[in-house]
């Protein structure tokens, strides 16, 4: 679709504060401009070091598999002993954890996990058609590589244990193909040859500058007279029937709607808004092998450790684990040992890492974003708790939030992800 075939006017254009900057909240902002409103990002640090700056890069339109499956619970006694584990959990923070973890544990029960996988598989349909646009508009085809995304096992005992995933992949029509040993090396020779299987998505995209393609998107949205503010929101107030107050820090904003997309900050503003939702963090870390990009062609992931080697245009970034510690737990070095050995399993030639980072991702124990209006105040709307995906799913979350504040029919079934499904 063209910029100019989705530029539409609009008889009730209105004021809309989104809060947060990141890809969701940015890709919101531009869906609403192409519906002809008027928009105001707040974020306290718009475009610097974010979870959407260190990401593992990837359009991941196959990953419609939530975190919690029955062999996660399985492993829970590993995960908590384990310091090794690509998923821990801190236990200082376990007490807190508790109710999340009651229902992820109820998420993760086998017709759960069927249930979840097709939901976000139709979302996930939408994504690229959704993004794509907006990628088009803020002039950044040249920072999307499309060369599909693989991802090694180490065991053929481990791809057989990735069956059931292959299935509900496929279930929801998510190309994916079977490679031998040798059909791997093909793709990616500079690989040490340590794994035994791999799968390959053909159709997966994966980006050279999250970053860099953010800052884009967001200067088409000052471009076309949007405002960016750098403010941390406290709180939002109903003023009257027809205006909201999105509370700063010292000072504030009115709005005819607001959208909280604060990603892993969303949850206490939901809650003064009056909803409770069980959003909790995972913390994630990456490290960055610098010009160390011509290795790779494509994203590998890495299933024994939960890792991902992107080839990016300033290097090579190692992407993952997964822990949950709350926002403000400090950076743990053995996730990083756990990054860094990967790296030397898969590219031995990579001795030493440049940077380091890490970051929180929104996480909901159903691995489901919540995206839609709010229960209590029919003037917010809510889209955050994207997990791993939120880069993939911005456009598609964007283009539903427009179709709300619009009181258009959504153009795909979200009622799996609505708030109240709590």
């Amino acid at each position: 679709m063209k910029e100019k075939d989705m530029e539409k006017a609009n008889s009730n254009p209105q004021d809309i504060v989104i809060i947060g900057a990141g890809f969701v909240g940015v890709a919101t902002a531009m869906w609403l401009q192409k519906s002809g409103h008027k928009v105001t990002l707040i974020d306290p640090e718009p475009f610097e070091k974010g979870a959407y700056f260190g990401n593992a890069c990837t359009i991941a339109t196959y990953a419609n598999i939530p975190v919690g499956t029955p062999s996660t619970i399985k492993n829970i006694p590993k995960l908590l002993f384990s310091p090794q584990s690509p998923l821990s959990l801190s236990w200082s923070y376990l007490p807190k954890l508790t109710p999340w973890l009651l229902r992820f544990a109820w998420a993760s029960r086998p017709s759960q996990v069927a249930s979840i996988s097709h939901q976000l598989g139709v979302l996930l349909s939408h994504a690229q058609s959704a993004l794509a646009p907006l990628i088009e508009t803020a002039k950044g085809e040249d920072l999307v590589a499309k060369n599909g995304t693989l991802y090694l096992y180490g065991s053929e005992a481990g791809f057989m244990k990735a069956k059931s995933d292959i299935q509900l992949r496929r279930l929801s029509g998510i190309p994916v193909t079977k490679l031998t040993k040798a059909e791997i090396s093909d793709l990616e020779p500079q690989l040490n040859p340590v794994y035994k299987r791999g799968l390959f998505f053909d159709n997966a995209q994966h980006l050279l500058s999250p970053l860099n393609l953010l800052q884009r998107m967001g200067a088409s949205v000052i471009a076309k007279g949007g405002q960016i503010i750098t403010n941390k929101a406290l709180g939002i107030e109903r003023v009257d029937a027809h205006k909201l107050k999105v509370l700063l820090q010292g000072s504030s904003v009115l709005a005819d709607k607001v959208v909280v997309a604060a990603g892993a900050w969303s949850k206490d503003l939901a809650r003064q808004a009056g909803d409770q939702l069980p959003l909790d963090t995972e913390q994630g870390y990456h490290l960055m092998y610098n010009a160390q990009q011509q290795l790779l062609q494509r994203p590998v992931g890495w299933a024994d450790a939960g890792v991902y080697l992107t080839p990016m245009n300033d290097g090579l970034r190692a992407a993952g684990t997964v822990e949950l510690a709350g926002l403000n737990n400090p950076i743990n070095p053995r996730r990083l040992e756990i990054i860094s050995g990967a790296v030397n399993d898969l590219l031995p030639q990579l001795k030493n890492y440049d940077s380091q980072w890490t970051g929180f991702r929104p996480s909901m124990p159903d691995s489901k974003p919540v995206i839609g209006r709010s229960s209590k105040d029919g003037g917010i709307f809510y889209a955050f708790g994207h997990g791993h995906i939120g880069v993939t799913l911005s456009g598609i979350t964007g283009k539903l939030i427009s179709e709300f504040i619009d009181n258009k029919a959504p153009s795909v079934d979200i009622s799996a992800f609505a708030p109240g499904r709590f």
